[in-house]
């Protein structure tokens, strides 16, 4: 367990022909280790970001309120992420075995060196509109953007004449 922490119980029982309820009882009771995930922090909002929200979805809730479904058509929600060209290890698999005198188990950024592009999705309450993957390298700025607008006024006017 010092040479992988990321070992599981169920290795143990192969590698050592013991029994679950064995195995448990040594890693746990005798060693005293316990099974943690990586620790992640997570976004902090100010008290400006909280108003700022409570004020916008209260906006929302009063045009619903006012209009109904046809409100909800409306709108188109935009949002930005990484794709990445590699599966990231999943929080399952980042477990790993700490004893209480281990140091904390940190998970550390992913490497530039793999592939991965930013990719823009707009969707509204019938699916995606607008989809739109970023060159590698290419600067997302303002002129950047209002293309991309350019693009959903054209995507919009399609699907709803």
């Amino acid at each position: 367990m010092h040479a992988n922490r990321q070992v599981l119980l169920k290795e143990l029982e192969e590698q050592f022909n013991l029994s679950n309820g064995t195995i448990w009882d040594i890693v746990h009771e005798c060693l005293g280790y316990r099974k943690v995930c990586s620790r992640q922090d997570p976004r902090q909002f100010t008290e400006d970001h909280k108003k700022n929200r409570m004020g916008v979805s209260l906006t929302h809730l009063l045009c619903f309120n006012d209009h109904g479904e046809d409100f909800l058509e409306q709108i188109i929600t935009v949002d930005e992420m990484w794709v990445h060209q590699y599966c990231p290890e999943t929080k399952a698999q980042s477990m790993a075995w700490k004893h209480p005198g281990s140091p904390t188990i940190k998970k550390f950024t992913i490497s530039t060196n793999y592939g991965k592009l930013m990719v823009t999705v707009f969707w509204d309450m019938h699916g995606v509109p607008l989809l739109h993957f970023y060159p590698p390298n290419e600067t997302v700025n303002s002129a950047a953007y209002q293309a991309n607008l350019r693009k959903l006024k054209k995507a919009v006017q399609c699907k709803r004449p």
